[in-house]
């Protein structure tokens, strides 16, 4: 198991502060040994400026950041 990444995926309703939060921050502190993942099941479509702007002011790399569906992780197409 070692080298082994595991991949955590954050759900939430809107997909647009807590989760991207947590997936922000768990790609951070994972060092490699995880990787985050977030989705809604109604996501609105965008990352709240505040949730943003809190992630920056802590020096967290947000470029990536965007709010998703949770069907981007089931395989459904």
């Amino acid at each position: 198991m070692l080298g082994r990444v595991l991949n955590v995926l954050f759900l939430s309703t809107h997909n647009s502060a807590r989760s991207i939060m947590a997936e922000c921050v768990m790609n951070c502190l994972g060092a490699g040994r995880f990787k985050g993942y977030s989705a809604g099941s109604f996501p609105s479509g965008r990352v709240h400026p505040m949730a943003l702007g809190m992630l920056q002011k802590q020096n967290y790399d947000t470029s990536q950041l965007r709010s998703k569906p949770w069907d981007d992780f089931t395989g459904a197409s």
